[in-house]
């Protein structure tokens, strides 16, 4: 496979100033009075993709992506580096870009065209298209200036797709449309790819990458950190957001007292609210795979398991722990506790720890959910309750609607005109597996 793209050493510095008279000071100096501070937006940036290849780029905001976007496409030139490519780029930058606001839809459409070198009669040619894509109507002969962000992006978008790029570079501009423009520009961006087209996109959206992308780049402060498959590299990203958020939730918590040496195996939980009377405190929380690895993505159907440590500071009569799952919009996924499961733990002295280990198979949708933890008496006297103390995503190569994956399955039966059955079969779809059976 030939390689399609290829960025040697590239590195990108800007010049920070407190103020706006320090450049002219510096110019007029020639430099030898040193008014401002360097930063460096990328630092050594170095890989090749295949052709036909498609490939996402992840990370925290300030981390350099759009400025690598912005230099492979063009419109920004390297400190230091090199960027080769193969073929015609077409690019979806940031909102705007490459439009001139007081030019109509129509005008834009053709000044772009031009700019990825296609001829007038080649873009009348494709113009039809493009109409028929970005479904603005007779916003197409106003001025963009008059945009929504959504008609921006739709045009845009119906441009840089239209014109059968060889690389297609999209950053970030998907996240603007509604739910239909998304899958509609999803599935053009897999129509794209099987025709042989190389995609290069940055996006937050965990599942797009995983269901787009057969590799992932990771950058973290201007360097490449991690390069690999979806799966290895997001995880690490998601791992990278939760520290940040366990180091913010430390410093805005009360500290805790230090854990005893035999319980530090599992992590100290976060949380963004607790409560409790403190007859019992929960010191250690993990999410984990079915190779005891802690995940932070997981693919829908996926084997888990819970582990859950919790220490008690007065004596108790059969204490109840258990958790609950939510969405990102606080609907309860799913709970449960071990009095539910019918365990009994009998009288736990002060200054002894329990640990508890739910298995379960996660059967959720497509979405981002927290685990929230609790340790109560049987009849609800909560002694700690930490909420959001897990996080994780979910994902999935099929499109999963609602909270649940149900993992339907499906028969037929396929009837001629004389009412005989002709031929039966049956289909077992999953999001995480098919197959197909037919007799």
């Amino acid at each position: 496979m030939s390689v399609a793209l290829r960025v040697e050493k590239v590195s990108k510095q800007y010049r920070i100033y407190e103020r706006p008279g320090d450049r002219l000071k510096e110019s007029l100096t020639r430099g030898l009075l040193r008014r401002h501070k360097e930063f460096w937006a990328l630092r050594d940036v170095d890989f090749e993709i295949q052709s036909g290849t498609t490939v996402g780029i992840v990370g925290p905001n300030g981390c350099g992506k759009s400025t690598l976007l912005q230099i492979i496409s063009g419109t920004l030139a390297p400190t230091h580096g090199e960027v080769w490519h193969e073929g015609r780029i077409a690019a979806l930058l940031e909102l705007g870009a490459g439009f001139d606001p007081e030019f109509t839809g129509v005008e834009n459409v053709y000044m772009n065209a031009t700019l990825m070198g296609l001829s007038r009669r080649e873009t009348d040619a494709l113009f039809p298209a493009v109409e028929r894509f970005a479904e603005i109507g007779p916003f197409l002969h106003q001025s963009v200036k008059t945009y929504s962000s959504g008609m921006y992006v739709r045009l845009a978008f119906a441009i840089a797709a239209s014109v059968e790029p060889d690389i297609l570079i999209i950053d970030e501009a998907l996240a603007v449309g509604d739910a239909v423009f998304q899958h509609r520009c999803l599935r053009r961006i897999k129509e794209l790819h099987e025709r042989g087209t190389t995609v290069l996109f940055v996006s937050h959206d965990a599942a797009a990458v995983r269901a787009l992308c057969s590799r992932a780049i990771l950058l973290k402060s201007g360097k490449v950190v991690a390069d690999g498959k979806p799966a290895d590299v997001l995880n690490r990203y998601q791992k990278m957001i939760m520290e940040r958020e366990q180091a913010y939730e430390a410093e805005s918590s009360s500290p805790s007292e230090a854990l005893p040496a035999e319980e530090r195996t599992v992590a100290a939980p976060s949380y963004t609210y607790r409560h409790g009377d403190g007859s019992a405190e929960i010191t250690g929380a993990e999410l984990t795979d079915s190779a005891r690895r802690q995940v932070e993505i997981v693919e829908t159907g996926e084997p888990l398991t819970l582990r859950v440590v919790t220490r008690f500071n007065r004596d108790v009569d059969d204490p109840v722990i258990g958790f609950l799952i939510r969405n990102r919009h606080g609907i309860h996924a799913y709970g449960t506790n071990t009095k539910e499961q019918q365990i009994e733990f009998g009288t736990i002295r002060r200054g002894e720890t329990l640990e508890v280990t739910f298995a379960f198979n996660c059967w959720l949708g497509i979405d981002q959910y927290s685990i929230s933890l609790a340790v109560h008496s049987r009849d609800g006297q909560a002694y700690d309750w930490l909420d959001a103390a897990l996080f994780f995503r979910v994902t999935s190569l099929a499109l999963i609607e609602g909270v649940a994956n149900l993992n339907a399955s499906v028969t037929t039966e396929h009837r001629a005109v004389n009412g005989k059955a002709r031929e039966r079969g049956s289909i077992a779809v999953s999001s995480s597996r098919e197959s197909v059976s037919y007799g």
